[in-house]
């Protein structure tokens, strides 16, 4: 029997479940209870040596929060993936869903949306003790 090698899908699936699982703090031994399976299948997926049934996609939907198209990216002609550009700036499965909330927004929305995303960020880097001041 031949031993496949892992494909660029099989790793960049494996990175997004990975990522989903790390967002809502859960280790490899915690998903694979909640979906009946071991950590080292778990650990697998996530290092695209096995591929991930579209049954067992099924079962850890819930338990990440995530749709299963979430872990799926696009895709060439030829099956190869199309390089995430939110993930190649370190975008997470949580910016993902964001940003494809926010293209669904009117443009009204969307500025309001950015104007919130601005006092968010301001408001973080005001020192510790300026802000309890």
């Amino acid at each position: 029997m031949n031993k496949r090698s892992a494909t660029a899908l099989d790793v960049e699936i494996g990175q997004r479940l990975k990522k989903a699982r790390i967002r809502v703090g859960l280790t490899q031994e915690d998903l694979g209870k909640a979906a009946g399976l071991t950590f080292q299948q778990i650990q697998k997926y996530e290092k695209g040596d096995n591929r991930v049934a579209i049954s067992t996609l099924a079962r850890m939907r819930p338990v990440l929060g995530i749709e299963a198209a979430d872990l799926l990216p696009p895709l060439r002609q030829d099956g190869t993936p199309i390089g995430d550009p939110l993930a190649a700036q370190g975008g997470t499965i949580t910016g993902i869903q964001l940003a494809r909330l926010f293209g669904q927004m009117r443009p009204d929305q969307q500025r309001a949306m950015l104007d919130i995303a601005k006092i968010v960020v301001s408001a973080s880097s005001i020192p510790e003790t300026m802000a309890s001041a």
